[in-house]
């Protein structure tokens, strides 16, 4: 009984001090980010326009998973007025609405990483075009410390997408 007893204490011990070992490694990119910063070229002018205070936004990164709730404007949305029958809406009231949420960008769903690539392959999004895209969406990214994440949109989609600097919040 001693023996079995000495057993499972060192069976014990060895799993609690083993474990790190077995552990998987964190990726760097799962955590909490803010959007501090964002830099959007102008097709019509070819400069690029750095907004340093720009409105809030939300990257969530897990394991396998992401979420993203990004404001893409340099200035406040401007609430659209209550509608006057909201099962009627009038063209005004149509266009007001579609101003109010043009800039909210809002999608979720699971991503993988390539080399500084991040694939990410929405499940649920703001945007139907965006939630039943059949290929993934691609950013390139740089880590800056454990602090600081910068997106950069891929090659082909740079002059439409802008580039966004991240901190961690968690």
């Amino acid at each position: 009984m001693k023996k079995f007893l000495f057993f499972i204490a060192a069976l014990s011990a060895f799993l609690l001090t083993a474990k790190p070992a077995f552990a998987q490694k964190k990726n760097q990119l799962e955590g909490v980010w803010k959007v501090v910063e964002v830099i959007v070229h102008s097709q019509s002018t070819g400069k690029d326009t750095t907004i340093s205070t720009p409105q809030p936004g939300i990257v969530i990164i897990t394991k396998g998973y992401y979420s993203i709730v990004v404001i893409q404007s340099g200035t406040p949305r401007t609430a659209a007025e209550a509608a006057k029958d909201p099962q009627n809406l009038t063209d005004a009231e149509k266009i007001a609405r579609f101003t109010e949420w043009s800039s909210f960008v809002a999608n979720s769903g699971t991503y993988e990483i390539k080399g500084s690539t991040m694939l990410r392959h929405p499940v649920v999004a703001k945007s139907v075009d965006v939630m039943n895209r059949q290929d993934p969406l691609a950013d390139d990214f740089t880590l800056e410390g454990n602090s600081t994440l910068r997106i950069i949109p891929a090659a082909d989609r740079a002059g439409i997408r802008p580039k966004v600097k991240l901190v961690r919040l968690e």
